[in-house]
């Protein structure tokens, strides 16, 4: 998904259901406007950011905007 009316900054990240968000790059992987982004929990997320189940199962973003179950 891209949202070419925001500037904001976007990282990659670590997602632990139901709030906890590390960031997992350091610096901002780009812009919101320029860069493809995943949303989550109504916050932009970075491609390659992973949600990271009590169960074991990953759900990465991808560069097509979307959630993917990492199994598949």
């Amino acid at each position: 998904m891209k949202n070419h009316n925001k500037r904001d900054s976007i990282f990659v990240n670590a997602i632990t259901p139901p709030d906890e968000v590390k960031a997992v790059s350091k610096e901002p992987v780009g812009k919101a406007d320029k860069n493809t982004f995943c949303i989550y929990n109504n916050q932009r997320h970075a491609v390659g950011s992973v949600i990271k189940q009590r169960d074991g199962s990953e759900t990465i973003c991808t560069k097509d905007g979307s959630w993917q179950d990492s199994n598949k």
